[in-house]
């Protein structure tokens, strides 16, 4: 990436999900670029997925690392994830501006500047390289919004949504180029105007995925563990699993559900085991990528649904991309693009998210399925 005249070129990173929070594209992207650019990210210090600031964090000031070949800024900022629409915007808001105003005192005259949109207040940081400095500005739409606002129960449809609307029109007009994770995304942007040769997909990936061990292969034709692995919030819709598990627990007493991760529902939903009295849903709380994907590779069914939602009709969760990569079968509660994709895998039985019946059946008929099949 050496410029005209054979210097390295600079390359900012503004992300408000960064190492180690799970949200490990920002970071492996950021490592290769900085095999042949200089590069500097700015993003918040680690909060994500509870709300809460790691423990260790000295949040309270800006903080100086080199990580990866890239030198990161870490920058104070209100943190939550909750349901609150008030205290979200604030949350993301917050970021946006102490990231805006950090931004041009740590990077020095960046050649390129990368915004991973998740949420996609984190754009307006990068206006004034964009508008100022004339920089090239790269987008990646990890997720649709505000869209997700939506679907996530967070903001309902009305005059702030169009609003918001308006704002993405917006913000995605100054972007030379956006990195969009979904078809659904790119033809939604194509509708607000956005030139076809500014849009290009690039599906989620995952972390390096490691070969299924004997072990596990055995462990996965006898078990009757149903996993679920990633967020526990509202837009997963949950609750259905483990009113499914409650179902199961009568006529398929060896199954047993098990949770990895955490998120705002979690509360809630152990709160909800212990009323349904679910005695084979199990929490373990936040586990490494390696644990999960090794739960995942063992299992004998995983789970990966969202609510339904217009607004998650066009995007397609990491999540499932998780599930392939396992290489044990799933049950899927999704629609559009996402149920697309999974269906064609031939990996995955769907279901109804709303209903726990559904779930349930859809999990007897794998653990009905011969091995081999």
């Amino acid at each position: 990436m050496d410029a005209a005249d054979g210097k390295r070129r600079r390359v900012l990173v503004i992300t408000e999900r960064f190492w180690p929070e799970p949200n490990f594209i920002t970071a492996d992207v950021a490592e290769r670029l900085a095999r042949e650019a200089d590069v500097t990210v700015v993003a918040p210090h680690p909060s994500y997925p509870r709300g809460r600031f790691y423990e260790g964090t000295r949040w309270w000031r800006p903080v100086r690392t080199v990580e990866r070949g890239c030198t990161v800024w870490r920058v104070p900022f209100f943190p939550n994830q909750s349901l609150s629409s008030i205290r979200r915007a604030a949350s993301y808001l917050s970021f946006a501006l102490v990231a805006a105003l950090t931004a041009p005192i740590v990077a020095r005259d960046p050649d390129v500047v990368w915004v991973y949109h998740g949420p996609f207040t984190a754009g307006l940081a990068a206006l004034w390289f964009r508008v100022v400095r004339r920089a090239r500005l790269v987008i990646t739409a990890a997720d649709l919004w505000p869209e997700s606002f939506t679907g996530a129960g967070v903001a309902p449809p009305g005059m702030l949504m169009r609003a918001l609307h308006a704002y993405s029109r917006w913000i995605n007009s100054f972007a030379h180029h956006i990195i969009c994770s979904t078809e659904g995304t790119a033809h939604r942007y194509a509708a607000d105007g956005m030139p076809a040769d500014r849009l290009t997909v690039v599906p989620v990936w995952i972390p390096g995925v490691q070969d299924m061990t004997p072990d596990d292969a055995a462990a996965a034709s006898t078990s009757h563990d149903v996993v679920y692995t990633g967020n526990l919030g509202p837009a997963q819709q949950l609750d259905t699993l483990l009113r499914a598990a409650v179902l199961l627990s009568r006529d398929v007493p060896s199954v047993q559900v098990h949770l990895y991760g955490s998120g705002v529902s979690e509360q809630e939903l152990r709160n909800l085991a212990q009323e349904l009295g679910a005695t084979n849903v199990h929490f373990h709380g936040r586990v490494t990528a390696d644990e999960a994907f090794h739960r995942a590779s063992a299992a004998a069914v995983q789970v990966v649904s969202l609510r339904r939602s217009p607004a998650f009709r066009a995007t397609v969760p990491s999540k499932l991309s998780q599930c392939f990569a396992a290489a044990t079968p799933f049950v899927y509660g999704l629609e559009g693009e996402a149920a697309e994709v999974a269906r064609k895998s031939g990996g995955g039985v769907p279901f109804d998210p709303d209903d726990p019946r559904s779930l349930a059946e859809a999990i007897r008929s794998i653990l009905r399925l011969p091995h081999a099949e």
